[in-house]
């Protein structure tokens, strides 16, 4: 009888095979992620860069940096008064006033942008009533998002806030503003219309009074659309069901809505506190949301990046102490910090 020869795999050895395969897969797939993170990190970091060039190149032209946001709708006093009624009408408190970054757009290569949604020429409740200006606002701007920043609600398109804005009929506008995971420091404590950062209402900081040094001066800083702290639950004040999510809505790129006496509400769209340490979890309350949205925050592990007043990008830790981080956003304290 002839000998017949066997060609391929036996079972066992096939299995061996793909346990090896499992194996290096195994080892290589956190290479792969470090090496994404790492990618997304780094446009991030890019992104941060060019926008303190653009708030550099401002104050060479104008002699100043951008305003926090110029305010047309809200309430124009000062935090500190106590004298005058929180509220606002709804109309006023939902319209938008120009913030820092549509300032800032001549000089990050969007002056076209800038142009067509008429910042120098109209306000920004006008500018939402126009269909072609709130068309231009409502595009996704990717030099304005980090990356990493993946979390968007059900439904929410990538890129674009949920934040509602009425134009200056009081109507709702339907489309929403493009969305910007970079909010401006705005104070040590809380956010406020008149803070001790560098960002506030109508505000005109000159680079000579930030006394702590450009260096130890946060200008701006990341947030995330969601946050996924842990918290889970029923909020005993609202009946509202945490998962273990926080919703801090990232920021708007070129508006704030109206602003209230004596509340974070509508500066908190594009500005941002140490009103809370760096992806703190906050407590389980009914203002949980409107905490987390007056910090900062990043889907980067271990910290967020941050532009200092000098245009440098700094990666500090979320374990920073707030104390620290406070120092960092004053701009006249006393304290000179270091960001490393």
């Amino acid at each position: 009888m002839k000998n017949t020869l066997r060609h391929g795999f036996t079972l066992v050895e096939l299995l061996v095979v793909i346990a090896i395969i499992g194996v290096l897969v195994g080892l290589l797939l956190p290479a792969v992620q470090s090496a994404r993170e790492s990618a997304r990190r780094s446009s991030c970091s890019n992104n941060l860069k060019q926008l303190g060039l653009g708030l550099h190149n401002h104050h060479a032209a104008r002699r100043m940096f951008p305003p926090g946001f110029a305010r047309v709708y809200g309430n124009p006093t000062p935090a500190t008064d106590f004298s005058q009624n929180d509220a606002v009408g709804v109309a006023a408190a939902e319209q938008g006033n120009w913030a820092w970054a549509a300032f800032t757009l001549p000089y990050v290569e969007m002056d076209s942008v800038f142009q067509t949604i008429n910042v120098t020429g109209t306000d920004c409740a006008a500018a939402m009533g126009n269909a072609t200006r709130m068309q231009a606002m409502a595009v996704p701007v990717a030099s304005f998002r980090c990356p990493a920043d993946f979390s968007v609600a059900t439904g929410q398109r990538p890129g674009i806030t949920d934040i509602q804005f009425r134009d200056s009929a009081g109507n709702t506008v339907s489309t929403r503003s493009a969305l910007s995971n970079y909010a401006a420091a705005n104070g040590s404590d809380n956010v406020y219309k008149v803070g001790d950062g560098i960002f506030f209402m109508d505000s005109k900081t000159v680079a000579s009074k930030i006394q702590d040094g450009l260096s130890k001066t946060i200008a701006l800083g990341e947030r995330v659309f969601l946050l996924n702290n842990g918290i889970t639950g029923i909020d005993p004040q609202q009946g509202y069901a945490y998962a273990g999510f926080l919703k801090p809505q990232a920021g708007c790129i070129y508006c704030v809505r109206g602003t209230r006496q004596l509340s974070s509400w509508g500066i908190r769209d594009a500005l941002a506190s140490a009103f809370m340490g760096i992806n703190e979890p906050s407590m389980l309350v009914a203002s949980a949301d409107s905490c987390s949205s007056r910090g900062f925050s990043s889907y980067h592990r271990g910290g967020a990046q941050f532009t200092m007043a000098d245009g440098s990008v700094r990666f500090l830790s979320e374990s920073i102490g707030l104390a620290i981080l406070r120092d960092l956003i004053s701009i006249a304290d006393g304290r000179s910090t270091t960001a490393d």
